[in-house]
């Protein structure tokens, strides 16, 4: 099923079926963090985050804010903004989401 997207528009991604397969969640959850009101919660939290680097086992070793993961439910939106990449991904994922 080929998806006639241009690049540069914006893409409503609905969650319509629960996923099953793990590449498809992680490539949903890469689309999902995309959208700026789901990833916002990162963005607060290494907004003051002082990365101080030091010496651990002889490495330098730098502490960062932990990745959100968010919950991918049936009928979670997002809304995504089509690349050539996105629209790649789109393809694989169609029978998981709908797209407007």
């Amino acid at each position: 099923m080929a998806i006639n997207l241009k690049a540069g528009s914006n893409v409503r991604l609905t969650i319509s079926k629960s996923i099953n397969r793990d590449s498809a969640r992680k490539t949903i959850e890469r689309l999902f963090m995309q959208d700026k009101t789901i990833s916002l919660p990162l963005e607060i939290r290494s907004r003051n985050f002082k990365e101080l680097p030091k010496r651990r086992g002889g490495q330098i070793w730098t502490k960062r804010p932990n990745k959100l993961h968010p919950g991918l439910n049936r009928g979670d939106s997002a809304t995504v903004k089509a690349t050539p990449q996105t629209i790649r991904d789109l393809n694989s994922i169609a029978e998981f989401v709908t797209i407007a």
